[in-house]
């Protein structure tokens, strides 16, 4: 009983200390073994995204302007109203165009009357033919020779009102041209108010080579603009101030220094653009002082774009009168050359009349005849460059209308009636009512993941993000475009549906699926580490052993995961996180 008792104890005995040492096995292999955890490598679709923020905007936006400047005399319509392709928007007054349309119409029609006049001339060259073959009475010798006196008659009234009409075209154009002198002296005289009164609070050291802006500015480049700017326009204001100084009287010259004051016009409005710009950056002006520095300037653009309307204006008068004048001439010309035509011919008429006729004679005449018929064709090309004139004019009364390309809202209008329009400066903006596509900006490291067609999931700020709108990309520009020193990229979405809920100017959230891949071995990013060029990552063999294998890796995914296209398997345990201590 002894014995049993002994021999159990010592059972226990031998069972605690084994106990105890694989306690004790356990807790220092536990500490000195590395801690880390690990997922199972498996297949999945791994998706490749590009989020950005863009903004709705109409598919069709238009800014209208005028090809030739003019008088604002009709408007039909304001902003917010709808408008239909075709319909005219503004229209500038038409006086001047309607009295070239009925010079050209006058033109025309005179051009037809002689041709009318040319067709008589055949048919009395066509009778005088007959007459001659048939042999002339004494009767008739007295009828032609009264007509060779009113052709002599004739021709000289029309020598005498060709030298009028030149005498008036060379009066007209010498008061035209003794008006440039004015105009270009208003112009200087708006100039240098717009740069040594207007302008001239904003810079300090003005008229030196080194100005500098009076006030601080956020953007540095738009300082520098605004003082080169200011070198270059006191530049151009000096050379401006000569040309005034030493105009000569030379319609050339004239012609020339019109052309040149165009170009310091330009100029100078380029600079009270960039002053305005640096009032825009301004950082140490009061409110105040801002508002009258930029009324200070708005009033000098005004001026300037005035004295440019007046150089435009008198260009183009100086070119309708030179025009006009040709014309006139041309036609008055004609008439010359008609009555002196008129005049041989009915010498020669005489001359037959009076010698019989003879087989020289009646084929003189016969040229004479096919003269007559040349005449003809000549007068109806006349009619021809006529009606090119008048439709010309036509043309210029369609460009003196605004009107609408599309059916579209009316976002812009800033014509008023009785005001100068400048050419090719927009005063009406339409957007298109029904079609809308976003615009968004790509940066760099995400452009070359994008391609057209790309489909993307959208969200609206005004409508949260239960609501998901689909649409695709239908535009990726290949120039890059710079935002706040960073190179990005415009892209253009499309919706895929037309919505009612969609407004121009919304902003949208833009989840882009730049590609797709399914089934694949991916594995979290964090699990691949780059060695001496190498891509490694560390695994749990069968034994319970880390050991490193050499991959290749894929797509990346959006979500932290990457692909890996040789070197895993399903089934193999990849290691996220390892601690050793």
């Amino acid at each position: 009983m002894m014995f049993n008792l002994k021999k159990k104890s010592i059972i226990i005995l031998l069972i605690i200390g084994l106990i105890v040492l694989i306690i004790g096995y356990q807790f220092f292999k536990k500490d000195s073994s590395p801690n880390y955890d690990f997922v199972v490598v498996e297949k999945s679709d791994l998706l490749q995204e590009v989020s950005v923020v863009g903004r709705v905007r109409p598919s069709q936006e238009v800014d209208l302007a005028f090809e030739k400047s003019g008088k604002v005399a009709f408007i039909y319509v304001k902003i917010g109203d709808q408008a239909t392709a075709g319909q005219v928007l503004i229209a500038l007054d038409d006086a001047e165009l309607k009295s070239q349309q009925a010079q050209a119409q006058a033109g025309v029609e005179s051009a037809r009357a002689q041709l009318s006049q040319a067709q008589a001339a055949l048919d009395n060259q066509q009778v005088k033919l007959q007459e001659l073959k048939r042999g002339a009475r004494p009767e008739e010798v007295q009828i032609v020779a009264t007509k060779v006196l009113n052709a002599q008659n004739s021709l000289v009234d029309t020598k005498i009102n060709l030298t009028n009409v030149k005498n008036k075209a060379e009066v007209d154009l010498a008061n035209l041209y003794d008006g440039v002198e004015d105009i270009l002296n208003d112009a200087f005289i708006k100039a240098d108010d717009a740069i040594n009164k207007q302008a001239d609070p904003l810079y300090a050291d003005d008229t030196s080579n080194n100005p500098s802006l009076t006030f601080s500015v956020s953007d540095a480049q738009t300082k520098i603009n605004a003082e080169n700017q200011r070198v270059s326009v006191g530049q151009t204001l000096e050379i401006f101030k000569s040309a005034v100084n030493n105009l000569s009287n030379n319609y050339s010259d004239l012609d020339q220094a019109l052309e040149n004051a165009e170009g310091y016009l330009v100029d100078i409005r380029i600079f009270l653009i960039s002053s305005n710009d640096a009032l825009n950056s301004a950082s140490s002006l009061s409110q105040t002082n801002i508002n009258t520095y930029k009324t200070n300037i708005n009033t000098a653009r005004t001026n300037i774009n005035t004295a440019l309307t007046n150089v435009n204006g008198q260009k183009q008068s100086l070119a309708v009168q030179i025009i006009t004048n040709q014309k006139n001439i041309a036609v008055d010309q004609a008439k010359v050359n008609t009555a002196q035509n008129s005049l041989a011919i009915a010498n020669d008429e005489l001359i037959l009349k009076k010698a019989g006729a003879t087989d020289e004679q009646i084929k003189s005449q016969e040229a004479q005849v096919k003269q007559a018929e040349s005449d003809i064709s000549s007068q109806k090309a006349q009619i021809k460059q006529a009606q090119a004139n008048l439709e010309n004019v036509l043309v210029q009364i369609e460009k003196i209308k605004l009107k609408s390309p599309i059916d579209g809202l009316v976002t812009k209008q800033e014509a008023k009636l009785g005001e100068i329009v400048v050419v090719n400066i927009a005063i009406v903006s339409l957007i298109s009512k029904d079609q809308f596509e976003i615009e968004a900006n790509i940066p760099e490291a995400d452009i070359a993941k994008l391609k057209i067609g790309n489909l993307a999931q959208i969200t609206l700020d005004a409508y949260g993000q239960e609501q998901i709108f689909e649409a695709h990309i239908v535009e990726i520009d290949p120039a890059e475009t710079m935002i706040e020193g960073v190179a990005t990229y415009k892209i253009i979405l499309q919706f895929t549906k037309k919505d009612e809920r969609v407004k121009s100017g919304m902003t949208a959230n833009i989840d882009i699926l730049a590609e797709k891949r399914e089934k694949v071995i991916a594995i979290p990013q964090r699990a691949v580490i780059s060695e001496n060029g190498d891509k490694l990552v560390r695994i749990l063999d069968e034994n319970e052993l880390i050991k490193q294998v050499m991959v290749e890796t894929g797509l990346r995914g959006s979500y932290g995961e990457i692909e890996i296209i040789k070197g895993l398997e399903e089934g193999d345990r990849v290691i996220i996180f390892l601690s050793e201590e």
